[in-house]
């Protein structure tokens, strides 16, 4: 008999989309951080279980060349659009297997420096679970890291709740007035429910960030046929049964949420010889409902110790908005909230450094030489280098600036004649996101999706705001394709 999941997903496509946690450029960060010198990315072998139609993998294979990447799905309708975007796309360092991760074998000797599973762990039945924390310890390379995302405890369990809910009405008596639609349900139970109190506040946020995934994502996420949370300690000590080791979130910041008290690291720092515990207490403390994890293998050689030498090899941008203020500086958001000031020379000239980059990654040791060419006498490699590398942690920590295993310089205006990449051309073409340079994706509507095929490098600005008039009269042209510019959407011609 098939169970649901496998019914599923070989009846209905999983939405295209990429996911920068998953990122090996953003991960390799993270696991360096934790003290494990994972192989450089650009030649690594990458693996990712349950890749769907492979919008999530095939721009890491069109980024790296000298890489090589597999992905495996047991949606046999998914590996043959993987496999025909990937010969469409010329990409030749990348192959697709129809299988289940519970037979996959490649061969002996076969390792992997990336292991990639989002969005699998909490969705598929027990003895996969265990299956796919036993290929990671068989599988992964000595220094090695497998990114592996899931749904936790206490978090998910109103989540879980109100899906039950939904169902009960969806197929019971209810049905025939409320439909059997879940959107509509959730979107009711939120209005019903009102911003009277805190919890109902709480409640709607909930609803809302449900309902917001839409129809096509909902039935594999929040309404999958299985979705078990669990929690933080539940899934390292399975890990650890496993022979894997747990090193950290796979991205920097969520180590220590912002939504804690300010406070907050002073008063948890008892815990801090228990880092486990220390992150079960904060899932509690924040109701975290989804985790991204790393993990190696537990004989990797993880050091105690991340040097100075180690951070500066990162690479730097910092995306918020800089402003000069008369005692120091500050970082603002989108929405010209304030997210920190500092006054600290050192901090200053970092930070205003990065505005002239806002949109590309820089190498930090490129940085360190400006910084010391700007404060002159002031800048002590010695002593200042140690102090920058911890100043880029602590920012990185909050968020306020993003690190990057290797750059990503591009022109960040808008090129006399526009062209996208081939891969980005046929994600327009199938109507799904673009993927930017860090993985993120770019939605389009459709008059945009008919731009974006319109740019081959044949047509000039002036040419194509002239078909945005036509396609769009409300588009603004110069805004949108500045803004394509700056995630990197364009191919770079030399």
């Amino acid at each position: 008999m098939q169970d649901p999941v496998h019914a599923l997903y070989q009846s209905r496509a999983y939405p295209a989309q990429s996911h920068p946690a998953t990122d090996p450029a953003v991960t390799a960060v993270a696991a360096k951080l934790a003290g494990l010198n994972v192989p450089a990315p650009s030649g690594a072998r990458i693996l990712e279980i349950g890749c769907a139609g492979g919008h999530n993998l095939l721009p890491l294979a069109a980024r790296w060349r000298n890489g090589r990447c597999t992905g495996i799905d047991f949606s046999s309708a998914a590996i043959a659009e993987a496999r025909e975007t990937a010969r469409l796309a010329g990409l030749t360092n990348v192959e697709f297997v129809e299988t289940d991760l519970r037979t996959f074998d490649r061969g002996a000797g076969i390792s992997y420096d990336f292991i990639i599973a989002h969005g699998v762990y909490s969705w598929v039945p027990d003895d996969v679970r265990q299956a796919l924390l036993d290929f990671c310890s068989a599988r992964l390379s000595r220094e090695g890291v497998a990114l592996v995302s899931y749904n936790t405890l206490p978090g998910w369990s109103l989540r879980s709740t109100l899906v039950e809910l939904t169902r009960l009405i969806t197929t019971g008596p209810a049905a025939e007035s409320t439909g059997q639609d879940p959107e509509p349900i959730l979107g009711f139970l939120a209005t019903a429910a009102g911003n009277h109190t805190p919890y109902a506040r709480h409640l709607t946020a909930v609803l809302h960030d449900i309902f917001g995934k839409s129809g096509n994502l909902l039935p594999f996420d929040d309404f999958s046929p299985i979705n078990e949370p669990c929690t933080f300690l539940d899934f390292t000590r399975r890990a650890g049964r496993s022979g894997l080791r747990y090193l950290g979130a796979s991205q920097l910041a969520e180590n220590f949420p912002s939504a804690l008290a300010p406070e907050a690291a002073a008063i948890l720092k008892p815990l801090a010889n228990d880092p486990l515990a220390l992150q079960q207490t904060i899932d509690v403390l924040t109701n975290r409902t989804f985790r991204s994890s790393l993990l190696c293998r537990a004989d990797a050689p993880v050091r105690d110790r991340v040097t100075t030498a180690t951070v500066l090899d990162f690479s730097i941008r910092s995306p918020h908005d800089y402003e000069s203020l008369a005692s120091g500086a500050r970082l603002l958001n989108r929405a010209a909230a304030e997210l920190a000031r500092f006054d600290e020379p050192l901090a200053v000239a970092l930070y205003f450094l990065l505005s002239k980059t806002k949109h590309e990654s820089v190498p930090l040791r490129e940085v360190a030489g400006e910084l010391a060419a700007m404060m002159g006498d002031s800048f002590d490699p010695n002593q200042n280098l140690p102090s920058l590398a911890r100043l880029v942690i602590d920012s990185a920590r909050q968020s306020l600036v993003l690190l990057r295993d290797e750059p990503a310089r591009f022109d960040a205006a808008a090129p006399a004649f526009p062209q996208v990449s081939p891969l980005r051309s046929l994600a327009a073409l199938k109507g799904e996101p673009m993927v930017d340079i860090y993985h993120t994706p770019c939605h389009l509507d459709d008059a945009q999706r008919r731009m974006v095929l319109a740019m081959d490098g044949s047509r000039s600005l002036e040419e194509l705001a002239a078909l945005a008039k036509t396609l769009d009269p409300k588009l603004d042209f110069q805004v949108w394709i500045g803004h394509l510019a700056a995630r990197g959407l364009f191919v770079q011609h030399q």
